[in-house]
């Protein structure tokens, strides 16, 4: 039976006017050569390439075209929960006004084709399986408008979104707590400012972040313990484009960070969160954008923690980052539970040096080397995890005597 055809004018949508400005920076240049390479793979039905090729040129400077693309081409590939996130964020700001109907039509049309059942006991979402989404016909970037189709089965009942949440959306403040201190871009809050609003805290303060987005100017410290809540990572963004990192851990803690999430945008190299010892407690965020400097091998991991950390990390997604969705290092020691880390440039968790704790069901899927991987003196218990569709296998072991592995559905490869 033929399938009902919906046309879209997806050219109108994502207005061509702002990739073809007169002055392009370098980065504009670089992610515009990425995207157009990544169009060529998509026209020729090459999913892997295509959204690979998309996700390096958001890495370098960030357009709804890439974005858009990239979320066909990963739900083509059946990784909803990755599709997902990119549909979840479109910048509908970017979007032309007499467009954003379509837009959102298209949204919702992706999303039924990869809806998200509510978070399990671990939270984390789960993706309901898939129906494969009917490709999108590109058009050139360079020429004028054009007419470009998605082939959509007839709609399906949208799945209702949910997310775990520290915070009751109702309230100004997070669980009734009038002494939380409210950080709000709409400026209905204590402050429209992250800094501002983290200058003031004391030890042991909560702050909530509203949802919507929350853009640092320079990259974020904290040193005192203290407690940062948001509205889910669905709703509640942080994100920043500075060198080194979106925001750094320094100190005893505790510190708490949840429903939530943190981007890195832009060219500049730098890790998302940079943990510098101390104890944490990470629930329920999304992780992405860590951009690596290959000349001077710096930056690229979603969660960099050093030094003597402790504490636990649960619940979240490290996607999208360029060279590891978590590395721990020094003599970090805490405790990863449930998180996903996927299609990050080299391996999803990594342990270097003295590094150790415990992992637990997570799963590491798509990524460029490794799912897991366990270098030099690390000596991390892992149980339960789950290793897929990594390129070069599931977990590679540096050493030969490592024990505390069992139950993991990862392929091991050792040194020998």
């Amino acid at each position: 039976m033929r399938a009902l055809m919906t046309t879209l004018v997806l050219v109108s949508m994502l207005p061509c006017a702002a990739l073809l400005a007169a002055e392009k920076s370098d980065e504009e240049k670089a992610a515009m050569s990425l995207y157009k390479k990544g169009k060529d793979h998509f026209d020729a039905g090459d999913w892997t390439a295509a959204s690979e090729l998309f996700a390096k040129s958001i890495t370098v400077y960030t357009t709804p075209y890439a974005k858009i693309y990239r979320a066909v081409s990963l739900a083509n590939l059946s990784r909803c929960t990755e599709a997902r996130i990119e549909i979840d964020r479109f910048p509908m700001e970017m979007v032309a006004e007499k467009a954003r109907d379509k837009a959102l039509d298209m949204i919702g049309r992706v999303k039924d084709k990869c809806p998200l059942v509510l978070s399990s006991s671990r939270g984390a979402a789960a993706p309901v399986a898939p129906v494969p989404v009917a490709p999108v016909q590109a058009a050139p970037v360079q020429s004028a408008p054009s007419t470009a189709r998605i082939e959509a089965a007839p709609a399906t009942p949208r799945v209702q979104q949910s997310e775990p949440s520290s915070v009751d959306k109702s309230r100004r403040k997070p669980n009734g707590d009038t002494r939380a201190i409210v950080v709000s871009p709409d400026g209905k809050g204590d402050f429209t400012s992250l800094h501002d609003a983290v200058a003031r805290a004391k030890p042991g303060s909560v702050i909530h972040l509203a949802d919507g987005m929350h853009r640092l100017v320079k990259p974020l410290d904290i040193t005192i313990a203290i407690n940062l809540m948001g509205d889910g990572k669905g709703s509640t963004s942080i994100v920043g484009d500075s060198e080194d990192y979106v925001i750094r851990f320094v100190g005893k803690g505790p510190f708490l960070l949840h429903d939530l999430s943190v981007e890195h945008q832009g060219g500049r190299w730098a890790r998302v969160i940079l943990v510098d010892g101390g104890e944490i407690d990470f629930r329920g965020l999304r992780v992405s954008g860590g951009f690596r400097d290959d000349a001077s091998k710096r930056g690229g991991e979603g969660l960099s923690m050093q030094g003597d950390t402790s504490g636990t990390v649960t619940g979240c997604e490290f996607v999208g980052n360029a060279l590891h969705g978590v590395k721990l290092a020094g003599t970090a020691r805490p405790t990863l539970d449930g998180n996903v880390s996927n299609s990050n440039g080299k391996g999803g968790i990594v342990w270097l040096e003295e590094s150790g704790g415990a992992a637990r069901a997570n799963t590491c899927a798509s990524n460029g080397q490794y799912g897991m991987a366990v270098l030099n003196n690390a000596k991390p218990g892992l149980s339960g995890n789950i290793c897929s569709g990594n390129r070069r296998g599931g977990l590679f072991l540096d050493n030969q005597d490592l024990e505390g592995i069992s139950n993991n559905r990862c392929d091991i490869y050792r040194v020998r």
